[in-house]
C-alpha cells in the first residue's frame, strides 16, 4: 500500500510539473519565439564583425577625428585637423563616436551600434505588427525583417541606414499612439523621432511623410481642422529638430570650423538639397542609374575592377585610357587615370564610362571580364596587392531607371524576395477594409502599403543610390507579409470564398520567382534549390490533405513549410553577408557573388590595411617618423587618399578637396601660407589630382622636392625611378617642402 501511494505521489509530481511547462509554454510561447528571432537577428548581424575591420575607412577616419576632439565631434570633421567634414548629418556618427569612447577606437565598436540598431529594428516590427494583428503575425514581421539580406548587410556596416530605419520606427509606434489615444502630444513625438531620422540622413528620413501624413489625416480622432492644425504643428516641431544642427553649422564662420564636404558654397543647406539631394534623384550629371566607371590602373589589362590598397577603395573601368611607364623591375606602373568611384555611401564624378563597358556582375558569381584575377603590381620589388573584385557597375550595381528596375538580378536578392507576397497578402486583406468605420488596426495595414509604394517609386527611378540602401524596403514589406500570411492561413481554413485559394496561389507566385532567380546560380541547384522546391512540394500537399480532410496541426505544418520555402533563399544571401565578411565591408551587398570572391582569395579593406610590407605601410611609416609636431602628416586632394592614414593613426592627415575632391577648401594662397607656417611639409599628389586644382599641383610640382620611392620602399638602387615621371603606389608621387 505503502509502495503504490508512493508510485501515484511520483506520478502526481510529474503530472504537475509537466501541466506546468505547458501552461508556461502556452502563456509565453510568443515571448520565446520573439527571443529566437532577436538572437538571429543579432547573431546575423554581428557574428565575426571583428572581420570586417574598420569597415568604410571614409567614416572610420571621421570617427577617429570626432574621438579626438569636441570641435571635431560637433561639426563631425573627416580630418583630425578639423579641414572638411563628412557629407552626412551628425546623430549616427555621434552615436558611434560614443560606442567607441566607452569600448576603444575598433571596428566593432563602430559596427555595434548598427547591428543593435538592425536587432531593435526587428523587435519593433513585432511590436508595431502585433499590436493590432496578433502575436502570429507580429513573430512573421520580426523574422521576415530579420531575413532580408540588405537588413542584415546594413547592420554589418558603418553607414547609419539602420540607425535610420530605428528612429522611423519609433516615430511609427507613436504616430498610432496618438491616433489611438486621440492625444496630440504623441503626434509630435513622432514628429520629434522624424526630425531625430533626418540628422541621422537627412531627407532619407522624410521617405516615410506620405504614409505618416495620409494615416493621420484619414485615421485619427477628432474633426479634420483639428488633425490638420495638429499635422502642421507636427511638422514645424519636425522641421525645428531637423535644422537645429544645420543652422548650428550654417550660422557659425566659416573660419571657425571645418568646411562642409561636398557642398559647392560651405553650407549644411546646399549639400541637403544637392549632393544628398537632387543629385540622388537626378545624379550629378543628370543620369538615370548608370554605374559610375573609372580607371586608376592603367598600363596593364589585370582586370576592369580592382581594390585599391593603398586609398582603400574600389575602382572600376571599361575602357583602359592610360599608359605604362616601364620601371626596372619589368612592371608596367600607372601614370594616369580618370576619376575614383570611392567606397563609402556616395559616389558621383564628372565621368562615365558606358553603358556598354561597364563590368557586370552574372549571376553565377563570375565576372564578365574573363582576365579577372588576383594580379599585384610590382614596384621596386614590393607587392601593391592589386585585388580585382566582382562587384559590378562600379560598385554601384542599380540597373537602369524603370518600374521594373528592382527585378534587376543584381537587385532583387538584396531585398525584394517577397514583394510579390506582400501583394498577395494586399489582396487577402480586400473586402475587411470600410471607410464607414476605420480603426487603428486598418491604419496600419494602409501604412505599410504607403510605405512600400513610396519605396518602390524612389528605387525605380531615383539617379544614384547603393544596393543596400534598399534595407528600407524591409519595414513595409515585413509587415503587409505578417499581416497577410496568417489571415491567408484562416481564410483557408475557414474557405471563405475565392480568399481561400489566396494561400496556395500566394506561395506559388513567390516561389515561382525566387525558384528561377536562385536556379541562374549553378553552384545553387545542387543543394539550396532542392530545400526550396522539397519544401514548396511539402507545403502545397499538405495544404491538399486539409482541404480533404482539416486539420489544424496539418495546417500549421503546412504554413511553416510555406515560409520554410519563401525565407531559405534569403536566409542564405543574408548568411553569405556573415561567411565571406571579409569581401564586403566597403560598398556592401549580399549574394552567392561574395563565396566567388572568396574563392579567389580577395580580402579587401580589412581592419589593419597596413599590416605587412606592402609599398603602403612603407609610405605610412615613412610619414610617421618624418612628422613634425604641429603640422600636418600628409596633405592630399581626396578623402580616401588619407582616409586609413587617419584610421592608423589619429594624425592630422588632410584631404582638401574633401571627398569628392572638389571641396574649395584650398586656395594657392591658402596653401603658401600654410608652407610658410610649417603646416605642410608633405604633399601627396595622385592620379587624380589636377583636375580642379591645376594651380596648385602645377605649384607643388615647381616648388616640392619629389620624394623618390626608394626612400620609403627600401628598394635597391638598381630599381630606383629618375623621378621625371608620376611615380609611387599605385600612381602617387610624394612632395616634401623646406
Amino acid at each position: 500500500m505503502e509502495v503504490y501511494l508512493k508510485g501515484r505521489t511520483t506520478h502526481m509530481k510529474r503530472s504537475v510539473t509537466a501541466t506546468t511547462a505547458q501552461e508556461f509554454f502556452g502563456k509565453y510561447w510568443h515571448l520565446m519565439a520573439l527571443a529566437l528571432i532577436a538572437i538571429l537577428s543579432f547573431g546575423l548581424n554581428f557574428y565575426a564583425i571583428s572581420k570586417i575591420g574598420f569597415g568604410n575607412a571614409y567614416y572610420a577616419a571621421a570617427i577617429k577625428s570626432m574621438s579626438e576632439s569636441f570641435k571635431n565631434f560637433i561639426y563631425v570633421a573627416f580630418d583630425p585637423a578639423g579641414f572638411v567634414s563628412v557629407d552626412k548629418p551628425p546623430l549616427g556618427l555621434w552615436i558611434q563616436t560614443i560606442f567607441v569612447l566607452i569600448f576603444g577606437y575598433h571596428g566593432w565598436s563602430m559596427l555595434l551600434p548598427q547591428a543593435l540598431a538592425g536587432t531593435g529594428a526587428c523587435l519593433m516590427m513585432y511590436a508595431l505588427t502585433s499590436k493590432f494583428f496578433g502575436r502570429p503575425a507580429g513573430l512573421i514581421s520580426a523574422l521576415v525583417f530579420a531575413l532580408t539580406p540588405a537588413v542584415v548587410v546594413a547592420a554589418r556596416n558603418n553607414t547609419m541606414d539602420m540607425q535610420l530605419i530605428f528612429v522611423l520606427l519609433a516615430a511609427v509606434w507613436f504616430l498610432f499612439k496618438s491616433i489611438e489615444a486621440g492625444k496630440w502630444r504623441y503626434l509630435f513625438i513622432c514628429a520629434v523621432f522624424v526630425g531625430l531620422g533626418f540628422n541621422v540622413k537627412m531627407l532619407q528620413a522624410y521617405m516615410i511623410l506620405p504614409a505618416v501624413v495620409i494615416v493621420y489625416l484619414v485615421f485619427a480622432k477628432g474633426k479634420i481642422t483639428k488633425r490638420l492644425i495638429a499635422g502642421v504643428v507636427s511638422l514645424v516641431i519636425m522641421a525645428a529638430v531637423s535644422a537645429a544642427w544645420v543652422l548650428a553649422v550654417d550660422l557659425t564662420p566659416a573660419g571657425d570650423r571645418p568646411y562642409v564636404g561636398s557642398s559647392t558654397n560651405n553650407t549644411v543647406t546646399e549639400l541637403i538639397i544637392g549632393h544628398n539631394g537632387l543629385e540622388r534623384l537626378y545624379g550629378s550629371g543628370g543620369g538615370k542609374g548608370i554605374p559610375f566607371g573609372i580607371n586608376i590602373l592603367g598600363g596593364s589589362n589585370r582586370s576592369n575592377q580592382q581594390f585599391n590598397r593603398f586609398s582603400g577603395i574600389y575602382t572600376s573601368t571599361g575602357v583602359n585610357t592610360s599608359t605604362g611607364v616601364n620601371t626596372p623591375a619589368g612592371a608596367n606602373q600607372p601614370v594616369g587615370g580618370n576619376l575614383t568611384v570611392s567606397g563609402r555611401d556616395s559616389s558621383v564624378g564628372t565621368k562615365r564610362t558606358k553603358p556598354g563597358n561597364a563590368v557586370q556582375t552574372r549571376p553565377n558569381g563570375q565576372n564578365s571580364n574573363s582576365n579577372q584575377k588576383k594580379d599585384g603590381g610590382n614596384f621596386g620589388g614590393a607587392q601593391f596587392g592589386f585585388q580585382s573584385v566582382s562587384i559590378g557597375g562600379g560598385g554601384n550595381d542599380i540597373g537602369a531607371a524603370g518600374i521594373f528596375r528592382l527585378w534587376d538580378p543584381s537587385l532583387f536578392g538584396q531585398a525584394t524576395w517577397l514583394i510579390v507576397m506582400a501583394l498577395y497578402c494586399i489582396i487577402a486583406k480586400l473586402g475587411k477594409f470600410s471607410f464607414k468605420k476605420l480603426t487603428g488596426k486598418q491604419g496600419m495595414f494602409i501604412f505599410w502599403i504607403i510605405w512600400l509604394v513610396s519605396m518602390y517609386a524612389f528605387f525605380s527611378y531615383a539617379s544614384f543610390w547603393h544596393r543596400y540602401y534598399l534595407c528600407m524596403f524591409a519595414p513595409g514589406i515585413a509587415g503587409l507579409v505578417g499581416i497577410g500570411i496568417p489571415e491567408m492561413v484562416r481564410a483557408f481554413r475557414d474557405r471563405h470564398g475565392w480568399k481561400q485559394f489566396v494561400l496556395p496561389l500566394s506561395l506559388i507566385g513567390t516561389f515561382a520567382l525566387e525558384i528561377k532567380y536562385v536556379w541562374s546560380y549553378t553552384v545553387l541547384k545542387t543543394w539550396l534549390a532542392p530545400i526550396m522546391i522539397a519544401a514548396a512540394a511539402v507545403s502545397l500537399l499538405l495544404m491538399a490533405f486539409h482541404y480533404i480532410r482539416p486539420k489544424r496541426l496539418i495546417l500549421y505544418a503546412s504554413a511553416g513549410m510555406m515560409l520554410l520555402a519563401i525565407l531559405a533563399a534569403p536566409l542564405y544571401w543574408s548568411l553569405t553577408a556573415v561567411l565571406y565578411v571579409e569581401q564586403n565591408s566597403t560598398l556592401p551587398y549580399a549574394g552567392p557573388e561574395l563565396a566567388s570572391a572568396a574563392e579567389r582569395g580577395m580580402t579587401p579593406n580589412q581592419e589593419v590595411l597596413t599590416t605587412g610590407d606592402s609599398g603602403t605601410n612603407a609610405l605610412e611609416k615613412y610619414l610617421v617618423a618624418h612628422y613634425k609636431e604641429g603640422s600636418y602628416l600628409v596633405v592630399s586632394q581626396r578623402a580616401n587618399d588619407v582616409a586609413q592614414f587617419i584610421v592608423d593613426t589619429g594624425l592630422p592627415a588632410v584631404a582638401y578637396g574633401g571627398f569628392l575632391g572638389s571641396d574649395k577648401t584650398m586656395t594657392l594662397e591658402r596653401l603658401k601660407a600654410l608652407v610658410r607656417e610649417g603646416k605642410v611639409t608633405y604633399f601627396m599628389l595622385t592620379a587624380q589630382s589636377g583636375g580642379t586644382d591645376s594651380a596648385l599641383t602645377a605649384y607643388v610640382r615647381q616648388t616640392a622636392k619629389l620624394i623618390n620611392t626608394s626612400e620609403y620602399l627600401n628598394a635597391s638602387p638598381s630599381q630606383k625611378t629618375d623621378g621625371n615621371a608620376l611615380n609611387g603606389i599605385n600612381g602617387v608621387s610624394l612632395y616634401l617642402f623646406g
